[in-house]
């Protein structure tokens, strides 16, 4: 496929993330956002980390077993695992579920694969065949992609009797929240967002944990209009510059709206939350 998409119209979101991730510009504009707002260390993992610390049972001494939803790249996935076994000692079978062809070819067992057995799904979550029994699931930013409301139940019915789903998104009503809102006019449907899963939660009568953070974020004034480009082009699935200027002025008031501006910097702040749902007495 080629680096640059086309302009579609009555486009699904569902099938535009799936056809940007396929390219290779859609690789570079994942990997750009998350070093804006994460740094190099991944910020995010740290805060998982110490959320996933609190689920784990007492004395754990079985292998445990971990599926990872929408890992794109899987190195953040690789990042918790290597941050448990050298912590605890444990070691994992890992279920790995990405639709992008391009992110499973970049995802690589190295570092693991002495105390992890994997097993790739290159295939929607919808369609997996997985094997159950699982002590973690993750969606990492990746529950947006859902087709329906109905894979809720597909994740819970995975667990294991003790087992805990960690899903981390924005904040329904953070900046990037708003970002996609002003972006995603002209699809003809829309992302499933953090506040449709909680939704699902209620309705099924399960608990959970909603845990907010911040993650904050600053880029120089030198290089504000690349870092907003890169931020734009991700969000928007590469149909930014492809917006009208109305649509264009629009984005650029939020922004300014949405940001302090120091003597040197814009500074950005992004409220995230991460929903648990632990059986873990």
């Amino acid at each position: 496929m080629s680096a640059d998409l086309p302009v579609r119209s009555n486009l699904s979101i569902r099938e535009a993330y799936k056809e940007f991730l396929n390219t290779e510009r859609g690789i570079l504009a994942y990997d750009q956002f998350k070093k804006i707002l994460y740094g190099p260390d991944d910020s995010l993992v740290q805060t998982l980390n110490d959320t996933i610390l609190r689920c784990l049972r007492p004395t754990f001494t079985d292998v445990v077993n971990v599926c990872d939803i929408g890992g794109g790249d899987g190195k953040r996935i690789k990042n918790i695992l290597e941050f448990l076994h050298a912590k605890l000692a444990l070691t994992f079978n890992l279920d790995f579920v990405e639709q992008s062809a391009r992110l499973m070819h970049d995802f690589s067992v190295e570092g693991i694969a002495s105390f992890t057995q994997t097993q790739r799904f290159q295939t929607l979550f919808e369609e997996a065949d997985l094997r159950g029994g699982y002590d973690f699931i993750f969606f990492i930013h990746s529950i947006f992609a859902f087709q329906n409301r109905f894979v809720v139940d597909k994740a819970l019915s995975l667990l294991n009797s003790r087992g805990s789903v960690i899903a981390v998104s924005n904040d329904h009503d953070s900046f990037l929240a708003g970002l996609k809102g002003l972006l995603d006019k002209g699809y003809n449907d829309s992302r499933f967002e953090i506040e449709s899963f909680i939704d699902v939660l209620k309705e099924r009568g399960i608990i959970f944990q909603r845990i907010p953070f911040q993650t904050k974020w600053s880029i120089h004034k030198d290089c504000l209009s690349q870092g907003v480009d890169a931020i734009l082009d991700w969000l928007s699935l590469g149909r930014f510059k492809d917006l009208n200027e109305n649509n264009k002025r629009e984005i650029s008031r939020y922004i300014a709206k949405n940001s302090l501006e120091t003597a040197q910097r814009i500074i950005f702040v992004e409220n995230e939350v991460i929903v648990l749902i632990s059986q873990v007495a």
